[in-house]
């Protein structure tokens, strides 16, 4: 019955915003998600930002309908009172759900296997150019070309780690295998890890992964003191690195 519910204001929802104390609203019901952040297969950096918030949105954005089922476990029993969606949210869901009815998540289309081919064209002018040319022209060239199949090879991993792009988790999860770590030397486990927590605290000085570019330079002294979500923070201790990154950012900055 609508009398037997708890309420809590947005006020009382922002007071849990930490660590070991992390609440979250998803439409109107609250969760305390406190002790297993550190499980969240998405990482802690992501709720970590959105603590103490309503998260409906980035929650339906990130997560595959099936994670519905798995939050009952952390509901607190409150709801938020006189929860409202605003008109941004509202025109969002409606996307979401024309977009989901029309099958536009499902489908997919020849972008990928196109992007493909050609990358695969790119290398093997690449490797032809290098081992059976003498030209420096031909060497030239090759070098040019390589450049244009990295940057093809970035694109297609781009995307395959943020949707899928084939036609099914087999084949994606081999595209980014070849695209992300054989390719470009980077992993793509990390890189969903980090790329996503960009999203959800896009260019948060204090959880945006993106902007963690220590121990090579600093985008703000802020950092010095704001790193402890961030896998570099154990710079803070380390005098040297600690010296030449202010350089980087009284000089340079």
């Amino acid at each position: 019955m609508e009398c037997d519910k708890k309420y809590i204001t947005i006020q009382q929802l922002e007071q849990h915003n930490k660590a070991g104390d992390l609440w979250i609203s998803i439409n109107g019901k609250v969760y305390n998600v406190s002790d297993w952040s550190k499980y969240h297969p998405g990482g802690e950096t992501p709720l970590l930002n959105l603590a103490g918030k309503d998260v409906t949105d980035a929650f339906t954005a990130y997560h595959p309908t099936t994670a519905w089922q798995y939050l009952n476990k952390f509901f607190t029993g409150y709801r938020l009172k006189d929860y409202e969606v605003s008109e941004v949210s509202k025109d969002y869901r409606n996307i979401i759900h024309e977009f989901t009815k029309a099958g536009m998540f499902e489908n997919k289309g020849h972008t990928a296997v196109f992007t493909l081919t050609s990358v695969a064209a790119m290398f093997g002018f690449v490797f032809y150019g290098v081992l059976c040319c003498n030209s420096l022209w031909v060497h030239l060239c090759s070098a040019m070309v390589l450049g244009m199949a990295w940057i093809q090879s970035a694109y297609i991993g781009h995307d395959s780690g943020h949707y899928i792009v084939m036609s099914g988790h087999g084949w994606n999860k081999f595209v980014q295998l070849i695209t992300g770590n054989c390719l470009t030397g980077i992993s793509i486990a990390w890189w969903k890890w980090t790329h996503n927590a960009h999203h959800i605290a896009c260019n948060s000085l204090d959880y945006d992964p993106d902007l963690q570019h220590i121990p090579v330079f600093a985008v703000s002294s802020r950092l010095f003191n704001s790193m402890a979500a961030m896998e570099a923070r154990d710079v803070n201790n380390s005098g040297v690195s600690k010296n030449l990154l202010w350089e980087a950012v009284t000089i340079h900055g």
